[in-house]
């Protein structure tokens, strides 16, 4: 029991530093592409992993830390990252006995299913924004295909922290 604290307390400043390395990607370079489609939210995915890897009161810690650190970041609509993440985090720990989680395949579906609940709440968030004027369509078009690319980018994200709970145990 103590090792596997152990191990999991030394994980903690690893996932803290790639959380980071993954919000300064997020912030600077993903949000300024030119197509909506492409800025994916690459905590998303992290979520998955956090959530299978740590008890569920420390993965919920966690995704209300770096879903308020994205709000902050986005500054718009306001507990949009805190509760998909949150949602995410719950999701996989009510899903972890029905299916295999080391699995990319079901790592992919479940990320995606969860990117389109946000991209479905981030659309109603557009529609009714009085400053947006974008063609409805297209505005749905792209959030579609920002969950597909989220979805193809999970097994890239979720990687390193299978390498780094492989490499701690």
């Amino acid at each position: 029991m103590y090792a596997k604290n152990s191990a999991q307390w030394q994980l903690y400043p690893k996932m803290t530093a790639y959380s980071f390395v993954l919000m300064l990607i997020q912030a600077h370079w993903i949000s300024h592409l030119p197509y909506a489609g492409l800025r994916v939210d690459l905590l998303l995915p992290l979520m998955f992993g956090v959530a299978i890897e740590w008890s569920p009161f420390m993965s919920l810690l966690w995704a209300f830390f770096w879903g308020y650190v994205m709000d902050t970041l986005s500054g718009k609509f306001w507990g949009f990252h805190v509760g998909s993440y949150v949602a995410a985090i719950c999701l996989v720990n009510i899903a972890i006995e029905r299916f295999e989680v080391h699995n990319p395949f079901y790592q992919m579906s479940f990320v995606g299913v969860c990117a389109l609940g946000q991209s479905f709440v981030l659309g109603l968030f557009l529609l009714f924004e009085p400053s947006g004027s974008l063609v409805v369509v297209s505005t749905w078009r792209s959030l579609a295909i920002r969950s597909l690319v989220m979805m193809l980018l999970t097994p890239a994200i979720l990687f390193p922290v299978w390498r780094a709970r492989g490499s701690n145990r």
